[in-house]
């Protein structure tokens, strides 16, 4: 993770999921947003007022509630996660699962951190959203081989005759595809090698007339070998095509900095 990557989030709160699920319906904003994913608590009304008046005392004590009502600072974050204009979000596999939502309107930022443990927002500085994800993904050197790029479905094929063929299968269909030197080391590479961890993200931006675009999800595969950045586009005559390219943190950034700001 970079020190610019780390750099941009400041002010740092962790709330609890309970915290967080009664903190959600106090502020009246509809369901939570992709991919945030917070279980209600409580399965009846009175259960519920009492883990209420549980969370109020718990937020008290971190200084996020001065018993007549929530934080303001606090208040606004939560809000501009759903009211913003740019939004960002990510699923990492990063040791554990997180998931990512981060939200700017002009300079100001917010990013919120899901595990299954609790739930971390901090301001984004500038409204800096990419490198503030990014900042929760580990470093990793980038895989061997060279960019590769090759139609989806002859890959999704390649994959079923890998499946039952091994590896010999898969260096046959990829042949067949056109994939050759660098290009066939970096996909075989990808397909036999163990995985630890990646992640997906996604930029998604609504403009003034109200209507909401998303970018193509830009993925990447922390491998025994490197780390293997992959992403799908289509073509005007229709046909899916997948980038496979060698890469570390620094390229997945600017490949999704592209998206964002085109």
């Amino acid at each position: 993770m970079s020190v610019a990557g780390r750099a941009c989030l400041a002010a740092v709160t962790s709330l609890s999921h309970l915290e967080f699920d009664f903190i959600w319906e106090h502020l009246g904003v509809g369901e939570q947003p992709y991919p945030l994913d917070v279980a209600s608590h409580g399965q009846t009304m009175a259960e519920r007022v009492a883990l209420r008046s549980q969370v109020r005392e718990s937020l008290r004590a971190k200084g996020l509630h001065d018993g007549e009502r929530l934080s303001v600072r606090l208040e606004e974050q939560l809000t501009l996660l759903v009211r913003a204009g740019l939004t960002v979000d990510a699923q990492l596999s990063v040791g554990e699962y997180v998931r990512v939502l981060a939200a700017a309107d002009g300079a100001v930022g917010v990013l919120a951190a899901q595990t299954d443990a609790e739930i971390r927002v901090a301001s984004v500085r500038e409204g800096k959203l990419v490198p503030a994800v990014l900042a929760l993904v580990p470093d990793e050197k980038p895989g061997p081989g060279g960019p590769a790029r090759l139609p989806a479905a002859a890959f999704d094929q390649a994959i079923e005759e890998y499946q039952t063929g091994g590896y010999v299968a898969l260096e046959r269909a990829l042949t067949a595809a056109g994939v050759a030197g660098r290009e066939l080391r970096t996909v075989v590479t990808l397909v036999e090698s163990a995985r630890h961890g990646g992640g997906q993200v996604a930029a998604n931006r609504v403009d003034a007339l109200g209507r909401r675009t998303r970018t193509p999800v830009v993925n990447w595969f922390d491998t025994a070998a490197g780390r293997y950045l992959a992403a799908t586009e289509t073509t005007r005559d229709g046909v899916a095509w997948l980038s496979v390219v060698p890469a570390d943190t620094g390229r997945i950034e600017q490949r999704l900095t592209s998206l964002v700001h085109p």
